[in-house]
């Protein structure tokens, strides 16, 4: 019987805490839509994102990122901010206000209070915020004249090919050159542009790739890509038989080597391949006086066709005797 009361009793205790629980949330929630409703003074920080500054002008130095706002609010308008309107940022149009410039100086330095710009400002956050104050109360700004020059474009390149494949050819950017526009302090300091590192890896056939351009953040380019064509060809490896050739010998003389020819390796593209003769090559040796220690003087290879790679020759150095 006892466990049987037991059991009828444990509802009702469930019933009147689950009564108990309600009535303090809808007081919660009525305390918490009062509060809504009341005024408070806060302070709020804003991001800013600066726009539209002088004309032919690059800002240099660093401006605040963000400004704080000593507000006047419901307390549902500041629910609002806490919940999305944080990221959206103040526009401050710089051209717009009238740039103070700083006493005694001769450079292009700047200064505007923010209390000129609280009105704007508070067209940005919507009537429901009254703007008591802004930190900091003074934006100092740096300008530099701007110029533009026109640099020619650099690759960078991390190329990885499939075996037997190489660069066959000039890697080509187009276009080549392109018009820089920032402060003189950095454009007059630079020799080319250079685009964003170029990654590719298995390479069998040439490509072509559209590329950024990466710089100063405070340059600007005609152009914010270019394209890169790299030409890619099948490579072989082949020799050819090279005779030497000696100068720099008075009239008098003449010189014999041994052995009278070198061999020449290197690889080729498969397409070249049959362009490649002895003539593409010069390979010599110089007269000395007094002659080498060794008794052999060492082989220069003064030409070769531009379109083969990894050229290598043996012997690298020959005997010789001299006849009159």
């Amino acid at each position: 019987m006892m466990h049987l009361f037991k059991s009828i009793r444990k509802p009702r205790l469930n019933r009147k805490l689950l009564v108990f629980l309600f009535f303090v949330l809808l007081s919660a929630i009525f305390w918490f839509l009062s509060a809504l409703g009341r005024e408070y003074t806060t302070r709020l920080s804003y991001p800013v994102r600066y726009t539209n500054y002088p004309d032919n002008m690059v800002l240099v130095g660093e401006l605040p990122s963000s400004l704080d706002l000593t507000v006047n609010a419901y307390g549902y308008t500041l629910m609002k901010y806490y919940i999305g309107r944080r990221l959206l940022p103040i526009v401050f149009d710089v051209n717009s206000f009238s740039l103070s410039r700083m006493p005694d100086t001769e450079t292009m330095n700047f200064y505007i209070l923010t209390s000129l710009a609280r009105t704007r400002i508070a067209g940005q956050l919507g009537a429901d915020i009254d703007i008591i104050d802004i930190e900091p109360d003074t934006l100092y700004f740096s300008f530099t004249e701007m110029i533009s020059r026109v640099l020619p474009v650099r690759s960078r390149l991390d190329l990885e090919f499939e075996s037997q494949f190489m660069v066959n050819g000039n890697i080509a950017v187009d276009p080549d050159s392109v018009t820089v526009y920032g402060p003189a302090s950095v454009i007059d300091t630079m020799q080319f542009v250079g685009t964003a590192i170029l990654a590719i890896s298995g390479i069998n056939e040439s490509l072509t790739r559209s590329v950024d351009l990466t710089g100063h953040q405070m340059l600007e380019f005609s152009e914010a890509t270019v394209l890169v064509t790299i030409p890619v060809g099948q490579f072989t490896e082949a020799s050819l038989k090279v005779p030497v050739e000696a100068i720099g010998l008075p009239d008098t003389l003449t010189m014999k080597t041994f052995p009278a020819d070198i061999t020449v390796s290197y690889l080729v593209a498969l397409s070249d391949y049959e362009k490649v003769t002895p003539a593409q090559f010069r390979a010599v040796v110089e007269y000395e006086i007094p002659p080498p220690a060794t008794g052999r003087l060492p082989v220069k290879l003064l030409k070769q066709p531009e379109f083969i790679r990894a050229v290598r020759f043996i012997p690298q150095s020959v005997d010789y005797i001299i006849e009159r």
